[in-house]
């Protein structure tokens, strides 16, 4: 044998026992977390504190990647990633789980969440919530955890703390047809735009208001062109956490078990961070010159019985007796 060959058959050893070592150390499972909003937002840095946790976790042999910013495509093929098993998990808000699974809805209920958080987490944990995740099922996701990431608020330039400041004014719309209606049922025209939009169509005027949480609304620098934020809290951003059935299925326990306390840590992650980005961006919002308008009770409670009774029975005609069960079970933990 020649140099040559003795050289490519050497080379040809060690390749394959690279391969061979790779392949014996490979994970037995792959999870790829989507998500729609930049690195440093608070469900980002919750995803990330699920893949560093599994991916230190001796029950769970995993390889975990999170995918920011819509790199795996928008809501649409997110959502269909996860539904048919080219995406393992996804954190997304109900807004964009509902054309799915119309019934997970119910978050985008307005004036209808407890704006205290340790009430609303504990709804989030709670038999009404539970009864919510089953409903995934059929669609073939799991629900594993909802997570808090903010209430929504409104900015625009004028105050918006009364009923009739709304009427006719044209906003900004997730594309959600509960958002749509409860939009109009607030005297608002809504309309749909990409979400990179946004910001260029507040500063000419072609919209007059957007709805988000104050961390979204800072990061986005939507109050770089708006003189109010008005304080409204009329509804939350929370996210659905879901992962495809088939694949949840071949998990083993401890897999399982690895995963969910994962993504509970990942929750408090999340909402820890929502609260800090809340106090922070606030304060720096008021110093770059916005007014942040508060809405006493009274309006608030015409606010509320504007949008949420037709909510309820657009939601209802829609989802049946399971979603009034639903329903039911939520405002019977509310008492």
């Amino acid at each position: 044998m020649n140099v040559s060959l003795k050289l490519t058959a050497a080379t040809a050893l060690v390749v394959a026992q690279i391969i061979g070592l790779s392949a014996a150390s490979a994970q037995t499972y792959n999870m790829k977390i989507a998500h729609l909003l930049p690195p440093g937002d608070p469900r980002d840095l919750g995803a990330q504190k699920v893949g560093e946790l599994l991916e230190a976790d001796e029950r769970c042999d995993i390889a975990v990647q999170v995918f920011p910013s819509g790199q795996l495509g928008g809501f649409t093929e997110i959502n269909e990633g996860v539904q048919f098993g080219s995406i393992e998990m996804s954190v997304q808000p109900a807004a964009y789980m509902a054309p799915i699974n119309i019934t997970s809805a119910i978050l985008d209920f307005p004036f209808f969440w407890p704006t205290d958080t340790d009430k609303l987490l504990a709804l989030h944990q709670g038999p009404a919530a539970a009864m919510l995740a089953e409903s995934f099922d059929k669609y073939g996701l799991v629900m594993l955890d909802i997570w808090h990431t903010g209430f929504m608020q409104w900015t625009s330039n004028e105050p918006l703390n009364t009923l009739a400041a709304y009427e006719g004014k044209l906003a900004r719309v997730m594309p959600s047809e509960l958002m749509t209606e409860r939009q109009i049922l607030l005297g608002l025209s809504p309309t749909t735009m990409p979400f990179s939009e946004t910001y260029s169509a507040l500063q000419n005027g072609s919209i007059g208001a957007q709805e988000n949480p104050i961390p979204t609304t800072y990061n986005m620098k939507f109050h770089e062109v708006q003189d109010y934020v008005t304080m409204t809290s009329h509804g939350t951003l929370d996210q659905y956490v879901t992962v495809n059935k088939a694949w949840w299925e071949k998990l083993t326990d401890e897999c399982r078990t690895a995963i969910d306390e994962a993504v509970t840590a990942g929750n408090k992650v999340s909402f820890d961070e929502t609260a800090r980005q809340e106090k922070e961006y606030i304060e720096l919002i008021r110093q770059g010159g916005v007014e942040v308008v508060e809405v006493s009770e009274d309006e608030r409670a015409a606010m509320r019985d504007a949008t949420l009774p037709g909510i309820k029975k657009w939601y209802l005609e829609r989802t049946g007796d399971e979603g009034q069960a639903i329903l039911d079970a939520f405002e019977a933990e509310m008492q």
